[in-house]
């Protein structure tokens, strides 16, 4: 990554009437889309932008507030400003989290919370078509995306579609493919909440912050309800596409 107040200083040295604060701006976006700065680096604070290069705070938040109109960076309270890595995740496509993100150039990792058989709950069992108290699979993890903590994901399973569910490593779905288990469609349930101090700590956010919770069922062709999970994404990192 480059010496960011390296590459200001050198805007800034030139005889240039565009004003100071969209040099910055300037210097910055360019410096992203050229991909010197990586996507989900942090920035240094708008007090340390305005000491080391000896301008106001004034001219640097104005700087700041263009490249977020941009949608080149995100700026949270607590957390602080960085790189923009929104991932575009598609509704409609039969791929997940992993093959989605996988296929857009990025990494994936999972940091398993649990996996583990138990009775299902009667609201949960209603939802998978079982009677109550069926034996299902629970998975909790946390879903990182090119290292970044990006979603909190629970899913529920008829064990007839994952029997021991503390093997499994990686993508459920790739297991299923290899598997023969075919998704047939999914329905979705979008709502926005804040953060809890769980989901919060896990997600290296402030309480409170804005999360889209996501309700998902899956079904096969033969209409069983292959899962049903709901996921906490982070807001400033995900953009959802649907097509009707």
């Amino acid at each position: 990554m480059i010496d960011i107040l390296e590459c200001l200083s050198a805007s800034l040295s030139h005889a240039d009437p565009t004003p100071r604060y969209l040099q910055i701006a300037n210097a910055l976006e360019q410096a992203i889309r050229q991909h010197q700065l990586t996507a989900g680096a942090f920035l240094p604070t708008e007090r340390q932008l305005a000491e080391k290069l000896r301008l106001s705070r004034v001219t640097i938040s104005k700087a700041m507030a263009e490249l977020e109109k941009k949608r080149l960076i995100t700026r949270l309270q607590g957390v602080g400003t960085r790189v923009a890595q929104a991932f575009c995740y598609s509704l409609n496509d039969s791929g997940g989290f992993t093959e989605q993100v996988l296929r857009n150039g990025g990494t994936v990792d999972n940091q398993w919370l649990l996996r583990q058989r138990e009775a299902a709950p009667a609201a949960i069992a209603a939802r998978l078509q079982l009677p109550a108290d069926a034996e299902i699979a629970k998975l909790r993890r946390l879903r990182l995306m090119d290292g970044v903590p990006a979603a909190l994901e629970t899913t529920y399973i008829p064990l007839a579609f994952l029997p021991e569910p503390e093997r499994l490593e990686h993508s459920l779905y790739q297991w299923w493919e290899q598997r023969g288990i075919e998704i047939g469609h999914k329905r979705f349930r979008l709502a926005s909440c804040a953060a809890d101090r769980d989901a919060a700590a896990l997600l290296n956010l402030a309480a409170g912050m804005p999360l889209l919770r996501i309700q998902q069922t899956s079904l096969n062709a033969a209409q069983q309800v292959l899962e049903f999970s709901e996921v906490l994404c982070r807001s400033d990192l995900y953009e959802f596409e649907v097509q009707l």
